[in-house]
């Protein structure tokens, strides 16, 4: 794993979020792991062997669990790198696009459960090639009743996902 991927996916994580990544918790971890999926969906590649597989939380890459764990054991190194960069101007367009994701989440919801719902649906979309809102909620909710309670939330993810995703098309 090259320093070089470490510092463009803090450098990205910090762009959409406001703060370093992070992988002192649990839902720290999800979090980074959708940021990564996310951001990869939308055609930013964030280096070599960042693949993903679905696992009970959505979208996981173990490349990436990795990263996060070597960028928290050298968190001031990696912030310090990230300062003497920049995101290239031509990747914005795409960071933003999951930043108005990431912006949209309704107060009711957590961010880290926003973010699992994006991702899966994201994920389920490319899995099962279908852009189907009703579908892939139905899919959605099939693998993760825990998150029936956020049903609204799954339709707003949906329409930001794929209502944007057919303008940029």
């Amino acid at each position: 794993m090259k320093d070089v991927q470490l510092i463009a996916y803090s450098m990205v994580h910090e762009y959409l979020m406001g703060r370093p990544p992070s992988a002192k918790t649990y839902n720290d971890r999800i979090v980074a792991q959708k940021i990564g999926y996310l951001t990869q969906s939308v055609g930013i590649h964030l280096g070599e062997n960042i693949n993903y597989f679905w696992h009970k939380r959505g979208p996981y890459s173990r490349v990436l669990t990795s990263m996060l764990f070597k960028i928290e054991d050298e968190k001031e190194f990696f912030k310090e790198q990230s300062k003497r960069l920049v995101i290239k101007k031509a990747l914005k367009p795409k960071l933003d696009f999951v930043k108005e994701i990431i912006e949209h989440r309704p107060q009711f919801c957590s961010e880290v459960y926003w973010l699992e719902i994006a991702a899966s649906l994201m994920f389920i979309s490319k899995e099962h090639l279908t852009i189907d809102k009703q579908n892939l909620k139905e899919i959605l909710l099939k693998r993760k009743p825990f998150l029936n309670e956020y049903s609204e939330a799954i339709d707003k993810a949906n329409d930001i996902l794929f209502n944007c995703a057919k303008k940029r098309i």
